[in-house]
């Protein structure tokens, strides 16, 4: 501590110190104002929603969302969007922001892939329950009507998803904008005495 003064030499030398800050660094509140632990829960819910239902369409012959591994790996990048988000909430950080942003996109960017193929597996058995006629509870007939709902379900599960994705990459883009720059402004004036003069 040789070489700084204390308050009471720079008054005795006649130095006066003004130091000013102004601005802010990385807003990561706004991030954390989108609530994303409840969204991810939410998420994950969803994630869990898509692996339940992927396991029993493994068994069918036509075609289904299950023919590319879609409920599989959609639900896995749910469950770690959201299992990001949760832990970002707890640790907020920028490279944490920075990451989920990433694994936002690409779960959304998935997600429309993944609604473009539902909608024409959908769209698939649906053209099979036209043709195939209704007597007395056909088990084919209902067979084609339960895996349509099932896939329905899931289209509309992947639109809430995205959804709430595209909410967080808003509040995850708008965090990571710089607000004003740090500014530290220091400024070291010499007091004269005028009575001395």
């Amino acid at each position: 501590m040789e070489g700084e003064s204390t308050d009471s030499e720079r008054k005795e030398n006649g130095v006066t110190e003004v130091q000013t800050v102004t601005g802010g660094n990385k807003p990561l509140h706004r991030f954390l104002a989108g609530q994303p632990r409840y969204i991810g829960i939410a998420i994950m819910f969803f994630g869990c929603n898509e692996l339940m239902l992927g396991l029993p369409l493994i068994r069918e012959t036509i075609m289904t969302s299950v023919r590319l591994y879609t409920p599989f790996w959609q639900g896995a990048l749910f469950m770690i969007c959201g299992s990001l988000s949760i832990h970002t909430h707890s640790y907020p950080s920028k490279k944490l922001v920075t990451v989920c942003l990433a694994m936002y996109i690409v779960t959304i960017l998935g997600g429309c892939f993944t609604l473009i193929f539902r909608l024409i597996a959908i769209t698939d058995i649906s053209g099979m329950l036209y043709y195939t006629f209704d007597d007395d509870g056909d088990d084919a007939y209902v067979r084609l009507a339960q895996l349509k709902i099932t896939e329905a379900v899931l289209y509309t599960s992947t639109i809430v998803v995205i959804i709430l994705l595209i909410c967080l990459c808003c509040f995850a883009k708008r965090s990571l904008k710089s607000s004003n720059t740090q500014v530290i402004m220091r400024q070291v004036l010499m007091v004269t005495d005028t009575e001395t003069e």
